[in-house]
């Protein structure tokens, strides 16, 4: 009996130290990072625009350093990266490489892109360029770009256009045909107003550009090695408009 005594406390003490001396220090585990953004060439301000957001395990993360080319890019907080250069920052058909660093984690993720080259609108087949009484199908031509993976069409409202449907697409050529339904409602009635033509070409993707126009589904996605997310860079050709009115 004193010998099972002594037994059952010995291995009570053994078990008690084993469980006392795991490691108790930080995980090695290297966090997950989400990052979305673009480097955009916008010639309806003549600028470069830069954009990203970042977030460290599913949280907005402000501790970062991010940079495109060899420009550092500012944190507005929020998990929010975004400055605005002159329009000569980035080179047309030039390769770049983002960064973003973390210190705190020792972690540097790395993505390039190339610049498209600028490209315009064709003057639109309609009186004045502009004028599409009673909403027909607009004929939309453009120059070739170089250095995309890419183009896409966006229609958004102009003024004070309530109701239309719009339209946005990918495209693979330089040429795109709206509908009448994009200048009517869901209800098929004539939307008068008028609408803007934004024509956009990508290198890897784009991403959400302010409330300016909207993105066509179909971009390319999750194209960033080492994290989730989306990064791409862009041309805005100068837009297009139509004026939409009744017969």
């Amino acid at each position: 009996m004193k010998k099972l005594i002594l037994f059952l406390m010995t291995a009570v003490l053994l078990f008690g130290y084993s469980c006392g001396n795991k490691p108790t220090g930080p995980s090695t585990e290297k966090p997950t990072f989400t990052i979305y953004g673009a480097v955009v060439k916008d010639m309806n301000v003549s600028k470069d625009i830069v954009y990203f957001t970042v977030r460290r395990n599913d949280t907005l993360y402000n501790e970062a350093t991010v940079k495109v080319g060899n420009k550092t890019i500012l944190n507005s907080g929020a998990g929010l990266y975004d400055s605005i250069f002159a329009d000569t920052t980035f080179h047309v058909k030039t390769a770049y490489t983002d960064s973003i660093i973390s210190s705190l984690d020792t972690v540097t993720i790395t993505f390039g892109f190339t610049m498209p080259d600028t490209f315009k609108i064709k003057p639109l087949p309609l009186p004045g360029d502009t004028l599409n009484a009673g909403g027909h199908s607009v004929v939309v031509e453009w120059t070739p770009s170089a250095s995309d993976s890419g183009y896409f069409i966006s229609v958004a409202k102009g003024d004070a256009i309530l109701g239309a449907n719009l339209d946005s697409a990918t495209v693979g050529e330089t040429q795109y045909t709206i509908l009448p339904k994009t200048f009517q409602n869901s209800a098929s009635n004539l939307v008068t107003g008028y609408y803007y033509v934004y024509v956009v070409a990508y290198n890897r993707s784009f991403v959400s550009y302010s409330d300016t126009f909207a993105l066509p589904a179909g971009l390319p996605s999750n194209n960033i090695t080492g994290a989730k997310g989306t990064i791409g860079a862009g041309v805005i050709a100068r837009k297009a408009i139509i004026y939409v009115t009744t017969l």
